[in-house]
């Protein structure tokens, strides 16, 4: 087994509700801190609570911010960003980890990311030009981080 690199933090918003996605996401945590250490933060869903959506955007992405780790490169997931492949994926990830040694991925709410945010972040990813709902989001990149380490120690489960 691989020892571990670097740090990657995942900031989200909202907790996981439905089972299925909440044992999906524990899986995945599980296999990602074989590779690096691994930490998930869920911060506050506000949208939907007596506030105007935008104003509870700008709270949430106050949120995310908050919740990324002094030093950490933050890459906001957003439909608007850079697309890869699994392989590239993986590049990337070595190349970050390499370069910066932490990495936080931010993950909007069911209306996204304040573009504030999004703005004001150096990456900006995008899983795909599909639309996710934010939990599918969660685990995909989950599913997608676990395979990129896979990939970048030769082991088979990418294929």
């Amino acid at each position: 087994m691989p020892r571990p690199v670097g740090h990657i933090t995942i900031a989200a918003v909202g907790k996981l509700r439905e089972r299925h996605w909440r044992t999906a996401q524990e899986a995945y945590v599980r296999r990602l801190q074989l590779y690096t250490d691994f930490r998930l933060i869920e911060v506050k869903d506000v949208v939907g609570q007596s506030q105007p959506d935008g104003v509870a955007i700008s709270r949430e992405g106050e949120h995310l911010l908050a919740a990324v780790p002094r030093g950490a490169r933050a890459v906001a997931l957003t439909a608007g960003g850079r697309s890869m492949t699994s392989p590239q994926l993986s590049d990337y990830l070595q190349a970050q980890l390499e370069t910066y040694g932490d990495l936080a991925f931010l993950i909007g709410g069911p209306l996204g990311i304040d573009p504030a945010v999004v703005a004001g972040v150096p990456e900006r990813l995008s899983l795909s030009p599909l639309t996710f709902t934010h939990e599918m989001a969660r685990v995909i990149l989950l599913e997608q981080l676990y395979r990129a380490f896979t990939i970048w120690h030769g082991e088979p489960y990418h294929k």
